[in-house]
């Protein structure tokens, strides 16, 4: 085995330097695209070798642990935030990726957090912030997306194990069935008569989700040709053609006549604005994982205009939408059943759903105990003498 620092000539009595490698009797080359003069070394030139010759001993360096299966303690030292942020920008985007991010960074502080500081008691000293911050199944999905990049890093060789399994499993957490806030018809209804002081593609945007059941993670990364129009029986059908960012499965999708009247409506706003963009909500597009600037600022308009319809502000988030479709569709829907809901929400099972049937026995029971009582005690009749 033998790494070596070469020199090519370049012209103007420049020299360009690259690897020459021979490992495991193959010899391969890479070429460093670092240049100097070779004739007059001026202070920058020393430094760009020095810098060459620092990659020669890095390239020997890894072949000898990789010979030896050892791991390679200096990428310990490397810093775990800057590893997470790559990982999940190779990711599909959701926010649920960059809120886990966004805590991350707001835990670690200013202070460096390499891998080799990430043990099981700072995963559950991590949990217990969590938890101050957030929901118990929020901390839950967060905890679970840095697990995944920590097997990502075993994978490369970077940490010989991932801290995250010495926890004990009765110690985890647990997901918890939760209530979700849906909002009824009359709900949505408060909501379109309360004025609006943002930008208007949140309400859009909210109201397109109510009436489709889309998640935020689709909704703003709607593209104009993802909207489908087709004659059928000589009438005009609207369908959303897309890829779920969640299940990142292809899905087909009916428009409810409301969606159609958001999405036509935003239409024409576009085209008076003179828009030039792909997609249907612009404004609320993420496009990175600092979008979760975007994302906050679309929750605190949401909760301003639930506080502004008198309804409680304290419940209401996008994914609220989402449940508020699932729920209307069966209350209002007499053909609908859990199966057909499944399929319009793009669930891989039909597990998933239950929550929804769960909310309509709820109502089923309220509905059933608003019955009037009747008096049900006996009444004696007195025999005639």
């Amino acid at each position: 085995m033998g790494v070596y620092l070469r020199e090519k000539k370049i012209g103007n009595n420049q020299v360009s330097f690259y690897l020459d490698i021979y490992h495991n009797k193959t010899r391969w080359y890479e070429f460093l695209e670092i240049r100097i003069n070779k004739t007059k070394l001026n202070a920058d030139d020393k430094e760009k070798k020095r810098l060459a010759q620092e990659i020669r001993s890095k390239r020997e360096h890894e072949l000898i642990v990789q010979d030896n299966g050892l791991t390679d303690k200096r990428k310990k030292l490397a810093s775990f935030i800057d590893f997470f942020e790559n990982f999940i920008s190779q990711k599909k985007h959701n926010s649920r990726n960059t809120s886990a991010l966004y805590r991350l960074k707001l835990f670690a502080g200013k202070e460096p957090l390499p891998f080799i500081k990430i043990t099981t008691l700072w995963m559950k000293d991590f949990e217990r912030y969590l938890l101050k911050h957030v929901t118990v199944n929020s901390a839950l999905n967060y905890l679970l997306t840095v697990n995944s990049a920590l097997n990502e890093a075993v994978r490369r060789k970077i940490i010989p194990s991932n801290p995250w399994h010495d926890v004990p499993k009765g110690e985890r957490l647990k997901k918890q069935d939760i209530f979700r806030t849906a909002y009824s018809l009359e709900d949505l209804q408060k909501l379109v008569n309360t004025p609006f002081k943002y930008n208007e593609q949140i309400k859009q945007a909210f109201l397109m989700s109510c009436f489709s059941g889309l998640r935020w993670s689709d909704v703003n990364q709607l593209r104009w040709d993802e909207i489908i129009v087709k004659s059928i029986n000589g009438e005009k059908e609207y369908f959303i053609y897309f890829e779920q960012e969640k299940t990142e499965k292809i899905e087909y999708l009916p428009m409810s006549d409301q969606a159609i009247e958001i999405i036509e409506e935003r239409r024409r706003k576009a085209k008076k604005d003179d828009e030039h963009s792909d997609y249907v909500f612009p404004f609320i597009r993420e496009s990175s994982p600092q979008s979760i600037r975007c994302w906050q600022k679309v929750r605190y308009a949401l909760k301003k205009w639930a506080a502004l319809a008198k309804l409680d502000s304290t419940k209401m988030h996008f994914h609220a939408s989402r449940h508020s479709f699932a729920c209307n569709i069966l209350e209002n829907s007499p053909d609908a059943d859990i199966y057909t809901v499944s399929k319009l929400l793009g669930h891989k099972s039909v597990v998933t759903t239950q929550i929804y049937a769960q909310v309509r026995d709820q109502k089923k029971a309220a509905a059933v105990k608003s019955l009037p009582s009747l008096n049900l005690k006996l009444v004696h009749i007195k025999k005639a003498s």
